[in-house]
């Protein structure tokens, strides 16, 4: 029984099959600019399917560039991006496979270069706030293809504590629901992390200073001291003249 049942089934393994697409590169496919370009296109069939690609909607003639070859018995492509920019490559690509019994399509896949945009400077005011209060420390990262992985660390590379009453939004801001005398530091820094490009780019240290009982008047200016000198601030690149700052009382 079981050797006439085998041979039944020979037959149906000759059968022939339109083409079935089996595996395919991501929708969204984000490449990494220093590493070949690999867009996935396998499928089934019998016979063996053939295969060919277009690219934003019309043919793909790998014959014209010889950086692009298929992988034999596949629609797999492989974009050598040595001495070339990687986003010349940059488009919408799908896969066709064909056989004499039918045609499977892939899905269109829109190949872009991974980046990691620089931080624009800025020059963050000290926070001062009373012991208690909730606080939001804006992270705002450059909008990197993909987006940034953020954390929050300290001037020695530490990560900051996250709790039930400090925590890092999906955004990146970190929030304090309500603030404690050991919340002050001067080293609040937000990094992004730009996982393709393997780059980390941090923001300006924020300052934060809890007062914790009567609020905090700054002393109000009076004229001048012809002894003054403005005072300065610096940043990495860039040096800031805020303007002349006066003591309370003039020396005699």
């Amino acid at each position: 029984l079981s050797l006439s049942l085998s041979l039944s089934l020979c037959p149906l393994k000759n059968l022939p099959q339109p083409p079935t697409i089996t595996h395919q590169s991501p929708k969204d496919y984000i490449i990494d600019p220093r590493e070949n370009i690999v867009i996935h296109c396998e499928a089934k069939g019998k016979p063996h399917p053939s295969f060919s690609w277009t690219r934003n909607g019309t043919h793909f003639d790998m014959d014209k560039d010889p950086k692009v070859t298929m992988n034999p018995n596949s629609g797999t492509l492989v974009i050598d991006t040595s001495g070339e920019k990687a986003e010349v490559y940059e488009g919408v690509y799908q896969c066709t496979a064909r056989n004499q019994h039918g045609t499977a399509v892939s899905n269109n896949i829109v190949i872009r270069q991974s980046k990691s945009p620089l931080w624009s400077k800025e020059r963050n005011e000290p926070i001062t706030v009373q012991v208690g209060v909730s606080l939001v420390l804006h992270c705002r990262p450059p909008a990197g293809l993909p987006p940034p992985i953020i954390f929050w660390m300290d001037n020695n590379f530490q990560r900051l504590p996250q709790n039930s009453r400090v925590s890092q939004a999906l955004n990146g801001d970190l929030y304090f629901s309500n603030v404690l005398p050991e919340d002050t530091r001067s080293d609040y820094i937000c990094y992004a992390r730009f996982p393709h490009t393997q780059t980390i780019q941090q923001k300006q240290p924020i300052t934060v200073t809890v007062l914790d009982g009567e609020a905090f008047h700054p002393p109000v200016a009076t004229s001048p001291s012809p002894f003054q000198q403005p005072v300065q601030f610096y940043s990495e690149e860039i040096k800031f003249q805020e303007g002349i700052y006066f003591a309370n009382s003039l020396v005699s």
